[in-house]
């Protein structure tokens, strides 16, 4: 098939977003029901090395739908992309996503910077959110290769684009999540500190937020972390996480779930 010419009047230029619009292609919400499934509980934490990410993998409608969903993608090799809200929605989104970096950096011949690439997904966010019935609040963050940090940044409904100096956390289980990072976050925080830190925010999540899922030790499923330095996008495996989430349970049954004592 050739590909679609533009004159200069209509050419949608390096917007992977604004090409589907001119050929009339709208983005599809595959599994999309009057039930809708949704994502829950991410969050995102920046360290001295980059970010950290953690999510839950529990998918929730009338009941739970899924036990091992997957929220967290690799946009690209610094980038990372997490989704709450419609499931089906924000699985696109990510896809659309990817695609539109990849479509720029063809046509312009150059990497957009995470600040680019936040602000270039504002306008996405607005088209799904505004002209469909689904709901879907996305998180970028990354490695910004341009100021050497991490960087993250969280939406709101219509597509706002806002930076976070400390943590960004979406999802149902925002309120206990965020309470267990700002009794523990601080600045400067190490990676394996921030990663101490981000399992402990959705491990609280599971256990206070009924569409949130916690370590699942039956089943032997845990929530996703991923790191993103300056080596790039890096998940940790599956032997170290299980090791993470069951020292937090191991404390937790010691004191029998009571609150008190320290944080960590």
């Amino acid at each position: 098939m050739a590909l679609p010419l533009f004159d200069v009047a209509s050419d949608p230029g390096p917007s992977f977003a604004s090409l589907l619009a001119k050929l009339n292609i709208a983005v599809q919400l595959p599994g999309v029901t009057n039930d809708p499934v949704h994502a829950t509980t991410v969050v995102a934490l920046r360290c001295d090395a980059g970010v950290v990410l953690v999510a839950d993998r529990q998918a929730t409608a009338a009941a739970i739908a899924a036990r091992d969903m997957r929220k967290i993608a690799e946009a690209d090799r610094h980038t990372a992309i997490a989704i709450s809200g419609t499931a089906a929605a924000g699985m696109e989104f990510i896809r659309i996503s990817q695609l539109s970096f990849e479509h720029y950096e063809k046509m312009m011949d150059e990497t957009l910077s995470l600040e680019g690439k936040s602000n270039y997904l504002s306008s996405l966010i607005q088209q799904v959110n505004m002209s469909t019935p689904f709901t879907v609040l996305p998180l970028v963050a990354g490695y910004d290769v341009n100021h050497n940090r991490g960087r993250v940044f969280e939406y709101d409904v219509a597509g706002g684009c806002y930076e976070k100096d400390d943590f960004g956390v979406i999802g149902s289980g925002t309120p206990f999540a965020e309470s267990a990072l700002r009794l523990g976050y601080r600045d400067n925080m190490t990676l394996d500190e921030c990663i101490e830190l981000g399992a402990l925010a959705i491990y609280e999540a599971g256990d206070n937020d009924p569409y949130t899922g916690g370590p699942d030790f039956v089943r032997g499923i845990f929530p996703i972390i991923v790191t993103v330095t300056a080596n790039g996008f890096v998940e940790v495996d599956e032997a170290a996480t299980r090791t993470i989430f069951e020292t937090i349970n191991n404390r937790r049954t010691a004191s029998k779930g009571r609150a008190g004592g320290d944080l960590r």
